[in-house]
């Protein structure tokens, strides 16, 4: 009996060591990574980061070892992370763009990638996260002018550009609105496909382009109506509801207010010029 616990105690203990061999490799392979890392448990508290990740926001390891990912990232929210939680769950990955501070101040605009890891029944996230380096100032500032009126300056056979902002964080928001702009969405169904209560979806658009969700859905339903109007003979309501409007008068309305005229009144006006 003596002799078998030796054994199993030294079997264990070889166990212990070899455990403690692979954790210490992959520590340091994850210190010769460039990306800083951050490993989490599902309610965001940090467990693990590589020196990158202590470089990249200004923290010492121990100082991040005691926060919570919503100390880093500046639109971090628990409804939000608890719902990306059960994507990344499901589909193994996230993901998305994001700002982060560092212990100086500074906003900093990153790529982040969240891989869902499970080991002994216990869960994990492993945060990616890559500086964009290549910005607008003030992080993620949009162009200028970014709406531009695109259906009176192209010629019927060339593409049309889009209106929406480029490289901003705001890309799966745009992309659902580009994608289902001629059916009947709002506000509610833009921050459901992007994971968002309809309040911070509200406020994080605004603060990036100074719009709410609603101003551009409907200005991308007006390029869609204004090319209609001009390439095709269709009358006011099939364009009204090929560009997601149940009423005819609810798009008059709404083309009058953007536009100073009415539908009819712009396409003759259009033509004209075209012809002259």
């Amino acid at each position: 009996m003596v002799f078998d616990s030796c054994i199993s105690e030294q079997h264990t203990y070889q166990v212990t060591q070899q455990l403690e061999k692979e954790l210490r490799l992959t520590h340091l392979l994850m210190d010769c990574v460039t990306d800083a890392v951050f490993w989490v448990k599902p309610n965001a508290r940090i467990l693990y980061v590589n020196d990158a990740a202590c470089s990249l926001v200004g923290y010492s390891r121990e100082e991040l070892l005691c926060m919570s990912i919503q100390y880093l990232n500046l639109e971090f929210l628990m409804e939000v992370w608890l719902q990306h939680w059960e994507t990344i769950k499901q589909k193994g990955s996230l993901y998305f763009e994001s700002l982060y501070k560092t212990q100086g101040g500074l906003s900093l605009p990153v790529q982040t990638t969240v891989t869902y890891m499970e080991e002994d029944g216990r869960e994990y996230g492993c945060i990616s996260i890559r500086e964009i380096k290549k910005r607008q100032p003030e992080s993620f500032q949009l162009q200028q002018n970014p709406t531009l009126d695109i259906v009176e300056t192209r010629k019927p056979s060339e593409p049309c550009k889009s209106i929406f902002p480029s490289g901003s964080q705001l890309n799966q928001v745009f992309k659902f609105i580009e994608s289902n702009y001629n059916q009947s969405i709002g506000l509610r169904d833009v921050a459901q496909a992007v994971g968002y209560s309809p309040a911070y979806l509200t406020d994080l658009v605004r603060r990036h382009t100074g719009e709410t969700v609603n101003h551009w859905i409907i200005k991308r339903r007006m390029v869609a109506a204004r090319t209609l109007l001009l390439e095709t003979d269709q009358c006011v309501n099939q364009i009204a509801e090929a560009v997601g409007y149940q009423h005819e008068g609810h798009f008059f309305r709404q083309f009058r207010q953007y536009h100073d005229t009415t539908p009819h009144a712009w396409r003759k006006m259009q033509r004209q010029v075209a012809t002259s």
